[in-house]
Order: structure tokens, then sequence, then C-alpha cells
């Protein structure tokens, strides 16, 4: 199962106890955050104002006239930038965990299959929520504000996820055995953040700029999805 490790949990009781004021609901692995809508509402305008203008270049003051609510709310629930910041990023680990640990769970599909699926899942999420593919490029290259420890422990856990998936692969016969699990997921990671941080150029590229944005994420969506699939169908069973 793609679990939390401790350290990580530990962040969340700590950030959640002093944080959301009981806004929380626990589970066995952790914490699972029950956010209201004003908390979303202020999480939403972060991320986006972050992934514009930076850590640094987003104020407090800034979200809050953006979000439409007074900076004391803010702190009320978050306490402190770096406490929104961190926020958002544990938002989107417990994001992706779920929709992790029901393909781990899942005992009918077959490896490549779950693979697919796991490709699927993260060129989705990544669709789906372009500010935060933004902020976390914009954070890696930078190091403003940024908290490296989550998203090193991120990437490890993505890592092992993939490593587990080509590990049971490899026992049923599927995959080949001179795999790097690492390589796959900068694979991953790195095809569907450049691709999302270049959709003008793609537009472009494709003549596609007549296209609504929902309409054209749909498209990117399928189109990333199907490219990483037959890639990898390649790379793990040596089959064109």
């Amino acid at each position: 199962m793609f679990k939390l490790n401790k350290r990580l949990i530990l962040c969340l009781e700590q950030l959640f106890k002093q944080a959301f004021n009981n806004d929380v609901l626990k589970s066995t692995e952790g914490a699972i955050m029950d956010f209201n809508q004003k908390q979303l509402q202020i999480l939403e305008t972060a991320e986006r104002l972050f992934a514009m203008r930076g850590f640094h270049g987003a104020s407090v003051r800034d979200i809050a006239q953006e979000a439409d609510v007074n900076i004391a709310m803010i702190s009320y629930y978050f306490g402190s930038k770096e406490r929104l910041i961190e926020s958002i990023f544990l938002k989107r680990i417990l994001d992706v965990k779920t929709g992790l640990d029901e393909l781990v769970k899942d005992k009918h599909l077959a490896p490549l299959e779950k693979m697919n699926r796991l490709i699927d899942l993260f060129v989705a999420r990544i669709s789906e929520r372009p500010h935060f593919c933004r902020m976390m490029v914009r954070a890696q290259a930078t190091e403003e504000g940024i908290p490296t420890d989550l998203i090193t422990d991120v990437k490890k856990q993505m890592y092992e996820m993939v490593k587990k998936l080509i590990t049971e692969g490899q026992k049923k016969g599927a995959f080949v055995s001179d795999l790097d699990p690492l390589m796959l997921v900068n694979t991953i990671v790195g095809t569907t953040n450049h691709i999302t941080i270049s959709q003008n150029f793609l537009r472009k590229m494709w003549n596609m700029e007549q296209m609504t944005d929902e309409k054209f994420r749909e498209h990117l969506r399928e189109k990333v999805s199907n490219h990483l699939k037959k890639m990898f169908k390649v790379v793990l069973t040596h089959e064109p």
C-alpha cells in the first residue's frame, strides 16, 4: 500500500492541530483534511497566485483580496504564509495518495493495465491542477519558500509505487528485467510538467488557439496519456 511516512503524518497532525481548529477528520493512516468552503477558496486562490508570482511575490494581503476574505481569516485557518504553502502541498499529497491506494489494492488488473491506470491518474491530476504543477516547477527551480522535505517525500513515494508495480509485473513475467523505476518516474513527471507549462506553445503548433480551455485540456490529457502508454509498453515489455 502507498503510505505516508511517519514524518509526514506528524507534520500533518501538527499542522492541523495548530491551524484548522478541529476542522479535521482523522484516519488510521494519519489525517484526512475536511476543508470548509472558505478554506478551499483560500487554498485555490493561494495556489494560483503562488504559481503566477512565486512564494515571495504573492503576499497574504494579495491572497485575501483575491479570495475575497480578510487577512484575519487566513491567519485563523492557516496561522502563517508558510503554513498555507504547506497546506497546499499536503492537500495534493493526500489527493494523489487516495488514487494510488485504490490502484494498489486492485487485484484484478494486469501489471501493464495498472501502469496505464497510474499514467492516467497522474496525467489527470496534473491536467486538472495546472496551477499546482506550475507552483511545483517554480518552487523547484528557485527553491523560494519551498517545503523541500514534502516534495522529496512525494517523489520518493511515487518512485516506490512505480518500483512496486514493476516488481509485481516482473514476477508475473509481464515485464522485462532491465528496468529503471527512477527513470520511468522522471519520464512521467518530466513529460507532464513540461507539457503543462508549454500549453500556449502547443496550442500554436497544433493550430488549436481557438479551442476552449476545457476542450484543449481534454485533448492534451488524452494525447499525453496515449503517448506515455505507448512508450511505457515498449520499455516495459520490449513489444511495439
